[in-house]
């Protein structure tokens, strides 16, 4: 299986100029809650699902813990550790997500492996998720797992808490990164994420806003396709393109689109 992610081509280039062996590409991991994706569809199912089991349970509405706050005041991070999450959208089918369809600037499309990158994943302490786009079997999973959960988070007007063995807030970040809108299932979306400190994250401008990221290096032996998006308008930077990939060590023949030799 192939995963396609999709990076500007500036990005591609500093991310060989920015790493000391040409046997890595440096892929920048953003924050989720900064990312064009993003959005509150799986935190509101959870919502839902709080207050299904209540009803389930027949708890009474002035004791509803439905309204809990899922993130802090006044930031867009979530209740619970002091930890963000950071991913890299990929894609089982060849569809340009909308938000990159307008784009300015040269996109390439980069073809991974699957399973060479799930390995790279496991041994670099990764996640590789696979996105979930039926709603009703995501808000009967939220409710099963309240079963468990919960008695173990408690709120009020001034305070957010979690029992020590809790585990609502991977419940959070589960409804964040996994759960989609059905009308998006043809995208097929995987993420490869992971959690780090804010002191921990790299902070730079995208858009014009200020944005932290992580950099993962993944290793070359994963790619298996680059193809620049729209070439035919643009066949100075995919000429271009092709002797930067030479310059790496790269054969254009065996790794870009438009040259591979079938």
């Amino acid at each position: 299986m192939i995963l396609n992610t999709y990076i500007p081509l500036r990005s591609f280039i500093n991310g060989w100029s920015r790493n000391k062996t040409d046997t890595e590409l440096i892929f920048s991991a953003v924050n989720l809650m900064h990312t064009f994706s993003f959005e509150d569809y799986g935190l509101g199912l959870l919502r839902r699902a709080i207050g299904l089991y209540e009803q389930k349970m027949n708890i009474h509405p002035d004791n509803s813990k439905q309204a809990i706050p899922f993130f802090r005041e006044n930031r867009r991070m979530l209740v619970g550790p002091e930890m963000e999450m950071y991913i890299i959208s990929m894609y089982e089918n060849d569809l340009v997500p909308p938000y990159l369809q307008m784009a300015d600037s040269p996109i390439l499309k980069i073809s991974l492996d699957y399973e060479s990158l799930a390995e790279y994943c496991l041994l670099e302490n990764l996640y590789l998720i696979r996105c979930k786009y039926d709603e009703e079997l995501s808000l009967q999973t939220f409710v099963k797992q309240l079963e468990r959960e919960y008695d173990k988070f408690f709120f009020d007007e001034e305070h957010t808490g979690f029992t020590a063995d809790s585990r609502f807030f991977s419940m959070l970040c589960n409804a964040c990164m996994e759960v989609k809108r059905p009308e998006k299932m043809e995208e097929k979306e995987w993420n490869v994420a992971l959690f780090r400190h804010p002191s921990e994250a790299e902070y730079g401008f995208v858009e014009g806003k200020l944005t932290p990221f992580i950099s993962i290096p993944v290793p070359v032996n994963c790619i298996k396709r680059i193809s620049l998006l729209n070439k035919d308008g643009d066949i100075l930077s995919f000429s271009a393109l092709a002797s930067f990939l030479q310059s790496k060590g790269l054969a254009p023949e065996l790794y870009l689109e438009g040259l591979i030799e079938e």
